[in-house]
């Protein structure tokens, strides 16, 4: 009798131990194909999210805020457009906008052969201060609109509500692949000395993608949020005892999401950490693309013919 029971619970352990085999396979392709196939989206948004930290601090160095001093006389009326006139001979000057505190330099429209273009003024020192929109910014704000929207507006925004959705689903597929056990785990964190060998990109990219996990699972559902609000915001009234007043409880939450989802706390070292860590993704792409073509890719190269 108790060598029937011994073979019952060997069998059951060896089910066991084959569905979560199955399991694990089954993940593994999931995780695999869904990072092939978001690849080229990953680096994309990894980079421009990475450049478009400093969005704040681009505008703040490249636009002047405040003319250099409000010492000597400040132009004004008739006097402030002849001087501006002065100033862009070869331009016809279309407006000329004084600021309200004396410490703003005075927006200035010219037009040169049909081309419009805007100025910054300083009215003391009667000199042109560059452009209120230089180049620079343009590129990053085009980066911002590849950033949210795929340069495809609300389509675009919806094609990156998915893209978070199943980015979603890659994150915590390699978080149950990696997953050792409890006592394993301090173990799995180390990545050893830097080698060319397959082993140490698993060991980069296994412990950069747990190392990352909360703040990529916080990209990743941030991204659905700006595609679907909805359904977030919805969740946030369903706790709310009175819609008619000011106070949300849980919006806060939303709220501190969104501050990590774009680093925007902190100082400018915040920045730069951000800037790094929106590399990332595009690393862990990197490493897990090399980990595939090593492992199933050349391995297939140089299998022979029918064997």
């Amino acid at each position: 009798m108790s060598s029937i029971l011994s073979t019952d619970v060997i069998d059951d352990a060896a089910l066991r131990a084959a569905a979560k085999l199955r399991m694990r396979r089954i993940l593994v392709r999931v995780h695999l194909w869904i990072a092939l196939g978001l690849g080229a989206y990953i680096v994309v948004l990894s980079l421009s999210g990475s450049a478009i930290v400093f969005r704040r601090e681009f505008n703040t160095w490249l636009v002047p805020r405040t003319v250099a001093s409000t010492e000597g006389v400040r132009l004004t009326g008739e006097s402030l457009t002849a001087a501006v006139r002065a100033a862009y001979p070869t331009d016809v000057v279309v407006e000329v906008r004084e600021p309200q505190r004396p410490e703003r330099p005075v927006f200035v429209a010219l037009e040169r052969d049909g081309a419009r273009m805007d100025r910054l003024f300083d009215p003391y020192a009667v000199r042109d201060l560059g452009e209120t929109f230089p180049p620079l910014l343009s590129a990053v704000e085009w980066l911002v609109d590849l950033h949210d929207n795929l340069l495809a507006g609300e389509t675009g925004r919806f094609i990156n509500g998915i893209g978070g959705i199943v980015f979603t689903v890659l994150i915590v597929t390699g978080f149950w692949l990696w997953w050792p056990g409890v006592r394993n785990v301090a173990r799995s964190l180390k990545i050893g000395k830097p080698r060319a060998s397959r082993r140490f990109i698993w060991q980069l990219h296994s412990v950069l993608g747990i190392a990352s996990f909360v703040l990529l699972l916080v990209w990743a559902m941030t991204a659905i949020y700006f595609a679907f609000p909805g359904p977030f915001e919805g969740l946030i009234d369903y706790f709310d005892d009175d819609l008619n007043d000011l106070h949300r409880p849980g919006e806060w939450i939303l709220l501190e999401l969104i501050k990590l989802h774009f680093g925007r706390f902190g100082g400018l070292g915040v920045r730069f950490l951000w800037a790094a860590l929106g590399l990332l993704p595009a690393v862990l792409f990197v490493t897990g693309f090399v980990l595939w073509w090593t492992r199933v890719v050349r391995r297939r190269a140089s299998t022979p013919a029918g064997s």
